[in-house]
């Protein structure tokens, strides 16, 4: 048997290279939300080009390299110093994984092999007599998503004894699956693929979308299944997460008009510092390291005016995506500076809120407050990377706004500063405008003392439901400020062991 060698060996879906979807219907492999997306962002996002200009017609005609092979190699990636670990061909079987006795990957069934697996996991299946294409499956518990909020419950409500099964529209990746990647890696991972916005375009938004949440978009058909599965459980969760929990429980009836609204998304900003090679107080590229090893807390003391400032973790494409498109010399300095320029962000716990109904149709608005918070983020970020010794800083604003740091006075860069301010979206009509991010939602489904007051009580339960309970970042109150994470794990703890007790007690 071959020694395992060094480097990834990567789940097939996280290789790269181009491979056809067999489960899409659409011969361009887009679902129906991304081409909702796609739309949203082309409208607002790219540029009228003139006709008959040789630049414009000369780029867009090279046949230069978009994407990864199936061995993880892209020639363009010596031009911007960026690499990943070579996956090798040859490994040892991979160790069990850790939910392996417990899951079931559907898209390799059929209907006998699923039914089959069904039983081998102890779950009891009938037939229906009044329908020969449906399963029928008893449990306690079915709990819709795996997140934060849907893994927990699980964990709790199996542990204290109740027959507990999670369904999940998104693969099942561990570790050593994983591959460096971003193309295939944003593609498999992330809700959408990755092409996520608010209707307007303003947001681009970063939802996890895989089993524990926080990371694939799947192949939801199966046409080798053909049965339905009807599941019977005396308790039912939706843990789908703030952008999903709406939808499922509008579609299913219920009609309390706090489902769906108060949607905090925690907007974040993005500016830049580029730190040549020659530089010996920051050594190494900016892909390498931790992802997030500090953050800065900025607060004025003589008005409501907060933010964060953190560090971000840009691949290139996301990079490349976010860059607004000046000119293709422009771009092309950008891109090669790709791995000696630092991300920062500032993130604001935004007071405006937006919704999301019954089709996921995402609107959001920043409020006065958030726009202040965002732009004094933003100039704490750029006085940061100027006093680390940034030869050039600059934002992501559609003009390219930038400034060179080395023999530009003091005078002079706090002025390029006092210029920098939270503008609006491509649809603002503004003169200047640019792209926000999300990767934090929740609130679409607050807990409230009475039903007039939220989508749930206290304990999580539906108010129109018996027996309905949501249990994921969806029934925050309001944005947190931080990354919602562990709040979405302690209160989904609190929920399901409220209601595993109930269970118990009868």
């Amino acid at each position: 048997m071959e020694e395992e060698e060094e480097g990834p060996h990567p789940h097939p879906l996280l290789k790269g290279g181009r491979k056809r979807r067999e489960c899409s219907s659409y011969s361009h492999g887009f679902s129906p939300s991304q081409i909702q997306s796609l739309a949203a962002i082309c409208q607002t996002l790219i540029p009228p080009l003139q006709l008959g200009d040789d630049d414009n017609d000369d780029f867009y005609k090279s046949s230069g390299p978009d994407e990864a092979d199936e061995n993880s190699n892209n020639p363009a990636w010596k031009a911007i110093g960026y690499q990943v670990e070579p996956i090798k061909k040859h490994a040892k079987p991979k160790k069990e994984r850790p939910l392996e006795k417990g899951i079931i990957e559907i898209m390799n069934k059929n209907d006998s092999s699923l039914k089959d697996s069904l039983t081998q996991k102890g779950i009891h299946i009938t037939g229906d007599p009044d329908d020969e294409n449906v399963y029928k499956i008893k449990c306690d518990v079915v709990i819709v998503g795996s997140g934060c909020g849907g893994g927990v419950a699980a964990a709790i409500l199996a542990k204290s004894g109740q027959k507990v099964v999670v369904l999940e529209k998104g693969n099942y990746f561990v570790a050593q699956d994983y591959s460096g990647l971003e193309g295939p890696s944003v593609s498999e991972l992330y809700e959408s693929g990755g092409m996520l916005s608010t209707q307007d375009g303003k947001i681009m938004i970063m939802a996890g979308s895989t089993v524990g949440g926080g990371s694939s978009i799947n192949c939801t058909e199966n046409k080798n299944i053909r049965k339905k599965l009807q599941i019977e459980a005396k308790v039912t969760i939706s843990a789908c997460g703030s952008l999903s929990t709406p939808p499922l429980l509008i579609s299913s009836g219920l009609t309390n008009t706090n489902i769906g609204k108060n949607l905090h998304l925690h907007p974040v900003s993005f500016v830049w510092g580029y730190f040549p090679e020659i530089s010996e107080e920051f050594k190494g590229k900016s892909f390498e390291g931790g992802i997030l090893t500090s953050f800065h807390k900025v607060q004025n003391q003589e008005s409501e005016t907060q933010a964060i400032v953190e560090a971000a973790a840009l691949g290139p494409a996301s990079y490349a995506s976010l860059s607004p498109w000046v000119s293709r010399q422009a771009m092309n300095v950008s891109m090669t500076r790709y791995s000696r320029t630092a991300i920062l962000f500032a993130l604001s716990r935004d007071r405006g809120s937006g919704e999301v109904k019954k089709h996921g149709r995402i609107k959001y608005r920043l409020s006065e407050l958030d726009k202040e918070n965002l732009k004094a983020g933003l100039r704490r970020a750029l006085r940061i990377l100027i006093a680390a010794g940034a030869e050039e800083v600059g934002t992501f604003r559609s003009d390219g706004q930038r400034i060179k740091c080395k023999g530009t006075k003091n005078e002079e860069l706090e002025e390029f500063i006092d210029m920098v301010s939270a503008v609006g979206g491509p649809r603002s009509k503004s003169e200047y405008w640019t792209i926000y991010c999300s990767a934090h939602q929740m609130g679409s489904c607050k807990m409230g003392a009475y039903e007039e007051d939220g989508g749930v009580d206290e304990n999580g339960e539906c108010w129109e439901a018996k027996g309905l309970f949501v249990c994921d970042g969806s029934v925050l109150p309001s944005a947190i400020g931080v990354n919602p994470m562990v709040t979405i794990q302690s209160t989904a703890y609190c929920i399901a062991t409220r209601l595993a007790d109930s269970m118990t007690k009868g």
